[in-house]
């Protein structure tokens, strides 16, 4: 009882600052010049976005301190611990990724931080750092529709490897609607929360919650019209955590139903691109990622928001579903 008390009062204490910490955060973001920079071919609309503070996502990395305080109440067995350790390391690591180019973007004062070449160089090198540093914790086997899948190290590491470089560049992509990606998320960590309680796993429940709260707090003031954005350093950082988390849980192949939407944004660029090279010059889309496309249809970002939201709590569901009936 006493260890529940005390995670409660965690996670009330940590709303409540991050909602204090937020507001004067975005008043020094703002006064470091770390702010928005606007590509010029999006929609009127977002121009005006122009000068909004980025890097807000560091309340992601922060409420990581407020689970530190379980590890003193809890019995945590090694291997529980490892996982845990893997979970924020994925965060911070990626997280770190994130800022280099929110501040890089800022300083040249145009929306072009690092370039793609560098963002992939820099995402893969740190997922291989991952993988070797933390193989002990991986299964090779893969669980899915009541299958147990043997891959093997190889074809594991090709998984992981596409799961953690994919899911990072993914959730980047997915950030371009005030409040979207923040709605979705808070909806996929209900998932490893369940699964959390589930397996009794009371630290990554804490993560989960506690990463979850920061998203709450985050979203108070990213909620359209936004003041403040969670830039790359937030994107990454919950890249990075839905997909260590699955790798934890042992739901890698259900990630892209978890995480629908980011795979949508993702293949709608696929598409366009494929498209326009093979036709010279066609578009299926009236802009990609995707959201954008419905943006120019005349779609306000709060029905984005919900419309997306609705879609991954679908799956979510179904995926939760599947779990309880055990595949």
């Amino acid at each position: 009882m006493k260890s529940e008390i005390i995670f409660l009062a965690l996670m009330i204490i940590e709303f409540f600052f991050l909602i204090f910490f937020e507001k004067y955060l975005t008043d020094f973001l703002e006064r470091s010049n770390l702010v928005q920079h606007v590509r010029e071919e999006l929609i009127e609309s977002h121009k005006k976005k122009e000068g909004t503070p980025r890097g807000g996502g560091i309340i992601f990395l922060i409420s990581i301190a407020f689970i530190i305080p379980l590890l003193f109440v809890l019995k945590v067995p090694y291997d529980t611990f490892r996982k845990l350790l893997f979970v924020i390391s994925s965060t911070i690591l990626f997280g770190f990724i994130g800022l280099i180019d929110d501040v890089l973007t800022s300083r040249k004062s145009s929306s072009e931080g690092l370039s793609i070449r560098s963002k992939l160089i820099l995402f893969s090198v740190a997922t291989v750092f991952l993988f070797f540093v933390f193989k002990d914790i991986m299964s090779f086997n893969v669980i899915f529709l009541g299958l147990n899948l043997n891959f093997g190290p190889i074809l594991y590491f090709l998984l992981f490897f596409i799961m953690m470089v994919g899911s990072v560049n993914a959730f980047n992509l997915t950030d371009g609607v005030d409040g979207l990606l923040g709605s979705i998320v808070s909806i996929m960590l209900l998932t490893f929360i369940f699964l959390s309680y589930l397996t009794k796993n009371f630290l990554l429940l804490g993560f989960s919650l506690s990463l979850l709260i920061s998203i709450l707090a985050f979203l108070w003031f990213n909620s359209p019209k936004a003041s403040i954005f969670m830039g790359d350093l937030g994107a990454s950082a919950l890249g990075g955590a839905i997909a260590s988390l699955s790798i934890v849980f042992k739901t890698e192949l259900y990630l892209p139903f978890i995480a629908i939407i980011p795979v949508i944004e993702a293949i709608s660029i696929f598409i366009q691109i494929a498209y326009f090279k093979a036709t010279h010059g066609k578009r299926v889309f009236k802009m990609t990622p995707i959201h954008h496309h419905f943006e120019i249809l005349g779609w306000s970002e709060a029905k984005i928001d919900y419309r997306f939201s609705v879609i991954t709590a679908f799956m979510v569901i179904i995926v939760v579903v599947l779990k309880i009936i055990g595949l």
